[in-house]
């Protein structure tokens, strides 16, 4: 990452991932969690890189499920680099208020991942976007914003997340494409107010 100016590294990096569920011990999964990272955090520290936890909904880890939880975490880890990614569609499953959740990461937030609810892509469900885009402002986020709808299945990934019926309505290549477009005019909209 260093040899490529790569300044963000994000994913489920203080457990396995998908989750097994067959070890339910969270505290010890949490504990474990803390020292990996800060050995991590540390190395990503001393480079620049921002070490960002995804917090996950409850079906795809016992870990990390809320921004609070994330928050505590990194006061645990205890190092700079480390910070939290939230990703709206996981949010849309475990917080009461998404934009209030954002407000909760405040300046842990290092990154984002948007997708509706539904994994399609934002301004294709009932996300409160703007709201969203307001707490974003609100916490003068300046970080990296990527897309990630899955609307098709099949592959690894596919199974892993459970895609199981094709959610872009038939779309070819080119109606996605055009999709994507709307959707990042939208997005752009509303995030900026």
């Amino acid at each position: 990452m260093n040899k490529l100016d790569s300044r963000t590294l994000v994913g489920v990096m203080y457990t396995y991932w998908p989750s097994a569920f067959d070890d339910l011990d969270k505290q010890g999964m949490w504990d474990r969690g803390v020292v990996s990272v800060s050995k991590l955090g540390k190395v990503a520290e001393e480079l620049g890189i921002d070490f960002c936890l995804e917090v996950v909904n409850r079906f795809e880890t016992t870990v990390l499920n809320t921004s609070e939880e994330g928050v505590q975490f990194c006061k645990d880890v205890g190092r700079g680099s480390v910070k939290l990614i939230l990703d709206t569609f996981h949010m849309n499953i475990e917080e009461d208020n998404t934009p209030d959740t954002i407000r909760t990461a405040g300046d842990l937030l290092g990154h984002l991942h948007v997708g509706e609810g539904n994994r399609k892509l934002p301004g294709h469900g009932s996300l409160p976007w703007h709201k969203i885009g307001k707490a974003l402002r609100d916490i003068g986020f300046d970080k990296g914003v990527v897309m990630e709808p899955f609307v098709k299945m099949g592959g690894k990934v596919g199974e892993d997340i459970k895609v199981w019926r094709d959610l872009s309505d038939g779309a070819d290549e080119a109606k996605m494409d055009k999709n994507i477009a709307e959707s990042l005019v939208f997005l752009k909209n509303a995030f900026e107010g």
